[in-house]
């Protein structure tokens, strides 16, 4: 029992029970948790030090620990734990997840440690997967019993039928289906969307999910770390729903400004950001018996008029710009792929042969690839799609049996192979749970935990940016604030439920709200703490009155803030799919509520809760602006965490936020209207013409920091630098170290772009630590047109700061050996994820195959190196 206990909890109450005394532990408890505790001891711990938090004293702890679950409570006791002793979670969480396990377990108020922070990396969960290798034999052993029909089976979707408006889904089905061949044994793939959370398509499930903060919330952490503790929670909940096809990431980098659905994907607008968090979101998913499917591909950059505009792009612009975060998802292993609504060059993405050769030829992409829900117009097997969804009657669709007779068998063959070697892989050939309608016990179960809303909620205030914080108006304190006012509409803006609204049949399905955005990546968010909720209590329990207005009415708002200290002004807008934003303005007169206030109060904070891109015409009017980009069910907790001061901002802008709007990209109006990517690379921050109110990798604290020392040296074949980065202010924080390679004229890049980052651990005062950033020589090359290549610069500077437009210190690098550069990989070195027996670690070094390796001649062939042992230090 003891031990059974202590597995399922994590081996939490095992340890708590002995504190430092591991020989007073029952045998069957020690000989459970030695193998673990002895692999996941890598190092200090990357939590909060316990010297930081209000209630904490010398004897809270018993001499020698290393953890502890901390309390706001002054009278109650704290769990510690000594370093052999210490909680699984505390070693191979996020900050944010350690934090959960302490709120979710005891009612704590988060995690924290009492050593010194370092560099190490920590351990994540790895999943049991076949090499491509084993799966394919075993695919292609079990495609040669098959029938054509069995095939099709497996190659095309059902559970859709025709309305008179459009398409519905039958109940109790997933939004995405096949159905299973009992003779051999093959199961129903059971997909659901999406990305950010388990998808309730009907009423009847709503609200037995978590709703996580959004994808972009998420890039704002600029944490791969917390990135891979997110995808293992949403994982955790589809596998418990008994779906095995996770329908994300969206990995599409950010051109359009007005994109709808831009709060759905993870690479912001830098594909050096986007491939080192696709990457570890590929592993968290994929450590469960889970199929995740990268989308949408390629140049899948705006939502009106998504299923006729064409993307024109040049090789070059895909391959330095769009490819790298799908070339990494590849490198992390991801199973499958998901081909846009969109024309690249003229050709629809699903049919288009040089589009997805480059994607299984040339990036060595082994999984499978489906068509986005409608969006096949051929029986495009051939030209590389493997799969048609969602599937109606399928007598009638470009996969049906007719139209797979006459393909040639080879072509077929090499479909059903590619989706049955990713079922092979993940196991979901024998861990699927039901075949549809059959699911519907599944489907009604309740899996939110209190571990994983815990975990929503301290990634959510992660998130949270700092745009502004002039005369040092937060965090709010009762020494200096006795009275706080909560004003605007989305102070308290109810959730949305579409109500089972099918996709695509109406105009109501794919509304968002300030929580989730909408269409197939919604939402609904269930027990909802919204903002005046979580601040109320916060300022409560810290002897603040509050004076609400929870409206737009700037009236009723000026009366609340005149009675206050502070003014808190919450808005917001969202955003939905299939239909891009009309402008980047903040909706319901916000921005006539935040002019009326700030003209009447001297102390305001604004809090934006936004799908990405918005103008400010008023932010030099105000002190104080604070972002977040969908934050969630626990979107009101987190706000308070963070003005507060419980902990100090540490979000980063994953996206540039514009001066004006002419100073973004906007989509193109117009049936087959094609989109000329002439921009090529002055993306965003790279851009010599568009400027920025705040930009790309910006966000403050409640601290400064100081960057100086650097150096660079050979390690290997690759380029190493080093910064030390100390904190010179009075309050304990963390920040993002961040690298920019500014590269010779021969390159013509227009501005130097992000090469590596460094998330630090909380630094308390006085203290310093040194960031490190491995560069591969992919890192240090650029791809040439005419070679259809990439080739080395003659000459790299390194630029290292706060964001892309405050560097701190710069120096030339010494470039490792030009003789490895001719194996050089297309995606960008962005990612090395070590495996070990029990866990992967997630680290943002850059890395490539090494020189003696075989190679391929095509541009971005070559894989990610695995590192083995212990993962060097690096820059994520």
């Amino acid at each position: 029992w003891l031990k059974a206990r202590c597995r399922r909890l994590r081996f939490r109450h095992c340890v708590a029970a002995w504190p430092g005394h591991p020989t007073m532990a029952p045998p069957a408890c020690r000989s459970a948790t030695a193998l673990l505790l002895a692999a996941t001891d890598v190092g200090a711990f990357d939590l909060d030090p316990c010297s930081a938090k209000p209630t904490y004293t010398a004897d809270r702890c018993q001499v020698g620990s290393a953890v502890a679950c901390w309390s706001r409570d002054h009278h109650r006791k704290w769990s510690c734990w000594s370093r052999s002793w210490a909680p699984v979670w505390s070693r191979v969480s996020s900050a944010a997840g350690a934090d959960a396990e302490c709120i979710a377990e005891g009612g704590f108020d988060g995690a924290c440690t009492l050593e010194a922070p370092d560099m190490e990396d920590r351990l994540s969960p790895a999943g049991r997967q076949l090499d491509w290798g084993e799966a394919r034999q075993k695919a292609e052993v079990m495609v040669a019993q098959m029938t054509l029909s069995e095939k099709r089976k497996v190659m095309n979707g059902v559970g859709w039928f025709r309305t008179k408006a459009f398409f519905d889904l039958k109940k109790w089905y997933y939004v995405g289906n096949t159905e299973p061949v009992p003779r051999l044994g093959i199961p129903s793939l059971n997909m659901e969307d999406a990305s950010g959370g388990f998808r309730t398509y009907w009423d009847d499930n709503v609200g037995t999910v978590t709703t996580f903060p959004s994808l972009l919330s998420l890039s704002a952490t600029w944490d791969p770390v917390s990135v891979r503790d997110y995808a293992v929670a949403v994982g955790t909940e589809f596998v418990a729903k008994g779906a095995n096809v996770l329908l994300g990431p969206g990995l599409n980098v950010q051109r359009n400004a007005r994109n709808g659905r831009n709060f759905e994907y993870l690479a912001g607008e830098d594909p050096y950001l986007g491939a080192v968090l696709a990457a570890a979101y590929i592993r968290g998913v994929q450590s469960h018996n889970l199929i995740a499917v990268m989308k949408h591909w390629i140049a899948n950059s705006q939502e009106t008029h998504r299923a006729d505009m064409s993307s024109d792009i040049d090789e070059r612009t895909l391959w330095e710009i769009y490819y790298p975060p799908f070339h990494a998802a590849i490198d992390a292993g991801v199973d499958a792929a998901m081909c846009g609504y969109n024309r690249v060059n003229g050709r629809y993405d699903c049919e288009d042969a040089e589009q997805l050769g480059v994607l299984k030829r040339d990036m060595g992409f082994q999984g499978f690839v489906q068509s986005d829900w409608w969006a096949t117009h051929s029986t495009s097997v051939r030209e590389g799609l493997d799969q048609e969804m969602p599937g109606t009657d399928f007598a009638r669709t470009y996969f049906g049996d007719e139209a797979l007779s006459k393909v040639d068998n080879a072509a077929v063959d090499e479909a059903a192979t590619r989706i049955l070697s990713a079922m092979y892989r993940s196991n979901v050939i024998n861990t699927t749970k039901c075949t549809p309608p059959h699911c519907e016990e599944y489907l009604r179960k309740n899996v939110s935990t209190a571990k994983h809303i815990a975990l929503a909620r301290k990634i959510a205030e992660s998130s949270i940016v700092l745009l502004k914080n002039d005369g040092g108006v937060l965090p709010l304190s009762a020494s200096t604030t006795k009275s706080i006012a909560v004003v605007g509409d989305a102070a308290d803006a109810p959730a949305y439920n579409p109500m089972g609204h099918g996709q695509g049949s109406d105009n109501i399905w794919n509304k968002g709200d300030l929580y989730s955005g909408g269409g197939s990546g919604h939402m609904v968010a269930v027990n909802l703490v919204t903002p005046l909720a979580g601040i109320r209590r916060r300022a409560e329990a810290e002897g603040m009155k509050v004076f609400a207005a929870a409206s737009n009415d700037t009236g009723a708002a000026i009366h609340a803030a005149s009675k206050a200290d502070v003014a808190i002004v919450v808005v917001g807008t969202t955003s939905g799919e299939q239909v891009d934003r009309a402008n980047l303005s903040l909706s319901e007169n916000a921005e006539r509520l935040i002019s009326a206030v700030a003209d009447k109060c001297e102390k305001v904070v604004v809090l934006m809760e936004i799908p990405g891109h918005v103008v400010m015409p008023w932010r030099n009017s105000v002190p104080t602006i604070l972002a977040m980009f969908l934050g969630g069910q626990q979107t009101g907790n987190a706000w308070a965490g963070v003005l507060f001061g419980d902990s100090s901002p540490s979000g980063r802008l994953p996206i540039t936020l514009p001066e004006t709007e002419a100073d973004t990209i906007p989509p193109v109006e117009g049936l087959n209207a094609h989109a000329a990517y002439s921009e090529g690379m002055e993306l965003g921050y790279r851009s010599t013409r568009l400027k920025a109110a705040f930009p790309f990798g910006h966000g403050l604290s409640y601290t400064t920091f100081e960057y100086s020392e650097p150096m660079t040296f050979a390690c290997g074949a690759d380029t190493c630098v080093k910064v030390k980065v100390e904190n010179t202010g009075k309050v304990v924080a963390r920040t993002v170290a961040q690298l920019y390679a500014r590269f010779s004229p021969e390159a013509g890049h227009p501005a130097p772009g992000l090469k590596g980052f460094y998330r630090t651990p909380p630094l308390a005062p006085g203290t310093s630590i040194v960031a490190e950033f491995r560069l591969t020589p992919r890192d240090l090359s650029y791809f040439d047109a005419r070679a259809h290549s990439f080739v080395p610069v003659s000459y790299v500077d390194a630029l290292i700061g706060e964001s892309s437009a405050d560097i701190r210190v710069q120096l030339p690098i010494r470039k490792a050996e030009a003789s490895s550069l001719p194996w050089v990989a297309a995606a960008g070195g962005a990612v090395a994820l070590a495996l070990g027996a029990l866990a992967a670690a997630v680290t943002g070094a850059s890395r490539s195959r090494s020189p003696s390796s075989p190679t391929r001649s095509r541009p971005g062939q070559e894989q990610s190196l695995l590192a083995s042992g212990s993962p060097p230090k690096a820059d994520a």
